[in-house]
């Protein structure tokens, strides 16, 4: 019994140490762009050493990237609970969808980094130059959750109305020409009759 138990303790432990680092990046990132956060920094606010925090995530681009991957895993966690409930009303998912990341421009640093719109900003450069595995995922789970909350929609279709999403998000994110409520309306009004089209040809 005690070597079953184990490996799950050594896994608990592990999932606690990256979130705490993690979540000791969000609070420092709440008041300064991460190129002005230090390694030691991070390790001070975690309450763990330089060498725990180097062992654990590597250096400071991979732990850029897990923070840019978990924040926007995060948001797709409350994209899909939107969408779902409003899977009666496609548009109206479709604009809560996106005024959730919107909205948060003002107050998440992940979001703030795309608004900022800064080429210096590392954090940018993960989600728009080098931003390859992380677009990819997060169209991946939009795209999953479309097909779930509609179920029967054609596979590539889905997957483009996921990426136009995620890629009209981020662009209206970094160069914002109104409300984010104005916004998510106007995009869910455009793209809805593509949704509707695909709901009608199940």
């Amino acid at each position: 019994m005690a070597t079953a138990v184990k490996p799950r303790f050594a896994e608990a432990s592990k999932t606690l140490l990256r979130d705490t680092v993690l979540d000791a990046v969000h609070e420092l990132l709440e008041n300064r762009p991460w190129a002005e956060v230090t390694m030691g920094e991070v390790a001070e606010r975690a309450g763990v050493s330089r060498q725990t925090l180097y062992n654990t995530f590597g250096g400071r681009d991979e732990l850029s990237q897990a923070y840019v991957i978990r924040e926007a895993d995060r948001f797709l966690a409350l994209v899909a609970e939107t969408v779902r409930a409003n899977g009666d009303d496609p548009r109206a998912a479709l604009a809560a969808a996106l005024g959730i990341f919107l909205s948060a421009a003002a107050t998440h640093p992940l979001v703030r980094a795309i608004a900022s719109s800064k080429d210096s900003d590392e954090l940018l450069a993960l989600i728009t130059v080098r931003g390859g595995p992380v677009l990819g995922g997060v169209t991946s789970g939009l795209a999953r959750v479309i097909a779930e909350t509609w179920p029967g929609l054609p596979g590539p279709e889905t997957h483009f109305l996921a990426d136009c999403l995620v890629r009209l998000a981020i662009s209206h994110a970094a160069l914002p020409g109104s409300s984010p409520q104005e916004t998510s309306a106007s995009i869910a009004e455009i793209l809805g009759p593509y949704l509707d089209r695909l709901l009608d040809g199940r």
